[in-house]
């Protein structure tokens, strides 16, 4: 069975929380610790081996700098394909969001996605399963744990989902520069799909074409342009303050 590395104290600590039995050992650069607290109390309750080992090593190991001392060792967490997104979507109430990722590149933008996504219980991040950045360790670590609780879908053709999406009762609303209506001043419908376009170039013309709207902020001041994971989280909060 591969393994996957996980890094960061709060991302280690949701691995503990949602999935510990997935989990084969955990390294602290300091046991002593005061801020490894948790993950030590929760590791020992379900006999997980903890082990010392070097900030340096970790850093060679995981390739994250910002690794904060931890790192756990743990089976590869099941993925949900898109043959899976049928009976996936069928256990979902009627109100909720999915976020739709057309060729995210950066690590930073999809961790910091996964973390927004579980602020605002978001019911799954789509991605294309080439294309799109891998869910690396830095992913994870950025994620903040989110990356344990917002299942990612990957799936082969953004467009042929979103079509799929539209005849399961879906409203898609893809998310632009401009041409689009504010997004504070749109009535959202739901089940409703969030579509982000990549860092560079926003939503291709063939993804935006199988969009219902076009959503916008609204910008007042001098910057030209959000990060892809900013904008995200000011549309999906607009969206979320709608569910009933």
């Amino acid at each position: 069975m591969q393994k996957e590395k996980v890094v960061g104290i709060h991302a280690v600590r949701m691995l503990l929380k949602v999935r510990p039995f997935d989990v084969y050992e955990i390294y602290l650069s300091d046991i002593s610790l005061r801020k490894f607290s948790d993950i030590l109390n929760l590791a020992k309750i379900k006999n997980i081996p903890i082990n010392k080992i070097s900030s340096d090593k970790i850093f060679e190991i995981s390739k994250v700098k910002s690794h904060q001392g931890v790192l756990a060792f743990a089976k590869r967490k099941k993925e949900v394909t898109e043959k899976d997104l049928y009976s996936f979507l069928e256990k979902k109430s009627k109100n909720h969001i999915i976020l739709v990722l057309d060729e995210v590149s950066d690590p930073r933008n999809l961790g910091a996605c996964l973390r927004i996504c579980d602020v605002f219980n978001v019911a799954a991040i789509v991605i294309k399963d080439h294309g799109s950045v891998n869910i690396n360790e830095t992913v994870k670590k950025v994620a903040a744990g989110g990356a344990e609780t917002t299942p990612i879908i990957k799936i082969k053709n953004i467009s042929r989902t979103l079509e799929m999406l539209k005849k399961s009762n879906y409203w898609v609303y893809g998310a632009t520069g401009q041409g689009g209506e504010e997004v504070n001043k749109i009535k959202f419908n739901f089940p409703s799909v969030l579509v982000m376009g990549g860092e560079s170039k926003g939503l291709r013309k063939k993804t935006l074409e199988n969009c219902d709207f076009k959503v916008s902020i609204n910008m007042l001041g001098s910057v030209e342009s959000l990060n892809l994971s900013v904008a995200a989280g000011i549309i999906i909060n607009a969206i979320n303050n709608q569910i009933k």
